[in-house]
């Protein structure tokens, strides 16, 4: 099926009047490196304070972020001001493919019946989760689901009110409910899954039925909105984080996206209320060092904040400078040349090739990307300090990661805190500074040195504590700070609530050790283990609680 047909002389003409029809070349300013800024229509306007309703994947949040400071009403933000959402991850009502907008839009609008019976799973006692809200929330009771559930669905309806519908396209490898007859937002929980083996299946979903849920989705929204509707489509740029399916990942997520860009392009072209603005080119296309941080699948928060908004810039009729990103001149200078040399550095490294890093190493004094390849391959001879010499006038990110591992394994601790202390901040992504640190106090003895790393590694990632909190007490446990250890354990056990089972296990040794035999007893009560080890141990930890308990009666 041809999607487009235009005649030839019209198709020429269209070529030759467009600015937007070719590339460009390097050495003359253009519009693709280092960060690309395709160009898009814009066929109507955003006015200052009107609604805009907001739905799909991680980047809609992205987007409500810079429409509120613009002076935009977000109802989807207003949510996470009501009783039931107060304090929980925005992540919390991410929608990340196409049948789950349909989904969320029907229930809402009474085109289908939300069923509880198949929507909601209990886990244990009173403790249920919504099967179509992102599990970034421990297990709660049966009416405070109920009130998200609600709460949601007001939220949704709110979508009547707006002029303007963004939404933002995610992926397409999906979980099919058997029992409900639907599709899931998310992987159910193991201990939902568990329980029901043969329900809940993966679907890697074609053209047509991507297709079909989205422009159902729409047909919703024009039916039940304003006559006015104006609909911005766009695709995600974050990729599939792991994929279900025996591929790369990255040939996965390139399906994923190819097909949703595919999806969105036939939406455009079958209706003039929907146009779409192209953040997955621009990001995509601009340069890896500008664009991604260091975990490859989560997009710079400047490079988020330039396309929102060259966005609301272009729908608004903006005139606010766009966020500034570095130039090419201040990347890291690696040539086309440089970085084949460096892809070979990682090939001897892995092989072993010393003769390689021998007659090649004095690329390390050009190139840092050689001269981390060059270190990692002594490293794992047992040569740090000659690893360390080679990366010692760099002092890039990764470089000072490695450094800080290197004299981990020298055991000069001071070294390693001073080496890595700088890339400690909110700032910038990733736990490995973190653990370097809290390692180096650990091999200090210190004590307060460890609860201090432990401190500002938490506050630097507020929404997501859990990591931390594990780490510390893993290594307080370490270091035999027992009581302590347990002070950080309490919250961390509250959050998963007996769904991790090695959570679960340290807390209720813990506990045992302090002689709290009823509430280690507790602690296990609800836990699931998921491999045989684990049905070992709690096996053997409920048999000294037990002990325990009858010593004490």
């Amino acid at each position: 099926m041809t999607l487009i047909r235009i005649p030839g002389p019209e198709a020429v003409q269209t070529r030759k009047s467009n600015p937007f029809a070719g590339w460009g070349t390097r050495g003359e300013e253009n519009r693709v490196e280092p960060v690309a800024k395709p160009d898009f229509d814009v066929p109507f306007t955003l006015e200052p304070g009107q609604k805009v309703f907001t739905i799909g994947s991680c980047f809609a949040r992205n987007v409500e972020t810079e429409l509120q400071r613009r002076g935009f009403k977000v109802p989807m933000r207003d949510l996470f001001r009501t009783p039931a959402f107060e304090g929980l991850d925005l992540g919390l009502v991410n929608n990340f493919g196409t049948p789950s907008i349909y989904n969320e839009f029907a229930w809402a609008f009474g085109e289908e019946r939300f069923d509880e019976s198949t929507g909601f799973a209990q886990l244990y006692d009173d403790k249920w989760t919504d099967l179509h809200l992102v599990h970034s929330i421990r297990p709660s009771p049966l009416e405070d689901v109920r009130r998200r559930r609600r709460a949601l669905t007001d939220a949704i309806r709110s979508l009547a009110e707006c002029r303007v519908l963004i939404m933002t396209l995610g992926l397409v490898e999906l979980w099919w409910d058997g029992r409900a007859g639907n599709y899931l937002n998310t992987a159910p929980m193991p201990s939902v899954m568990a329980a029901s083996p043969g329900r809940f299946e993966l679907h890697v979903l074609d053209f047509k039925t991507c297709c079909e849920y989205l422009e159902k989705a729409i047909a919703i929204a024009l039916k039940h909105g304003r006559d006015d509707l104006n609909i911005i489509l766009t695709v995600s740029p974050v990729p599939l984080m792991t994929t279900h399916r025996p591929q790369d990942v990255m040939v996965a997520n390139s399906y994923s996206k190819s097909l949703l860009r595919a999806v969105a392009e036939q939406v455009v072209l079958d209706n003039e209320q929907v146009g779409y603005f192209p953040s997955y080119e621009s990001v995509t296309l601009s340069d890896r060092r500008l664009a991604w941080l260091e975990d490859m699948t989560h997009v710079t928060r400047e490079m988020v904040e330039l396309n929102v908004q060259r966005m609301v810039n272009a729908y608004s009729g903006g005139s606010e400078a766009e966020r500034s990103l570095p130039g090419e001149d201040e990347l890291t200078p690696e040539d086309p040349a440089m970085l084949l040399i460096v892809e070979k550095a990682k090939i001897a490294r892995e092989k072993g090739d010393e003769d390689f890093f021998e007659q090649n190493s004095e690329i390390s004094q050009k190139s840092e990307s050689f001269a981390i390849e060059h270190a990692r391959f002594l490293f794992s001879r047992g040569q740090a300090r000659e690893a360390r010499a080679v990366v010692r006038h760099w002092d890039g990110k990764e470089t000072l990661i490695l450094r800080g591992e290197i004299e981990l394994k020298l055991k000069e601790y001071d070294g390693a805190i001073a080496t890595i202390a700088p890339l400690c901040r909110s700032d910038v992504k990733g736990n490995a500074p973190w653990k370097i640190l809290m390692a180096a106090h650990e091999g200090n003895s210190n004590v307060a040195g460890v609860l201090e790393a432990a401190k500002g590694w938490i506050a630097a990632y507020p929404r997501f504590p859990h990591r931390a909190q594990w780490y510390t007490v893993t290594t307080l446990c370490r270091m035999k700070q027992y009581e302590s250890a347990l002070e950080h354990m309490h919250p961390l056990a509250a959050h998963y609530d007996g769904t991790a089972p090695g959570v679960a296990l340290r807390y209720a040794k813990l506990l045992l050790r302090f002689g709290k035999s009823v509430e280690a007893k507790q602690a296990l009560a609800n836990v699931a283990p998921k491999t045989e080890h684990q049905k070992r141990a709690v096996e053997n930890i409920r048999s000294r609680i037990e002990d325990k308990l009858k010593d004490a009666a």
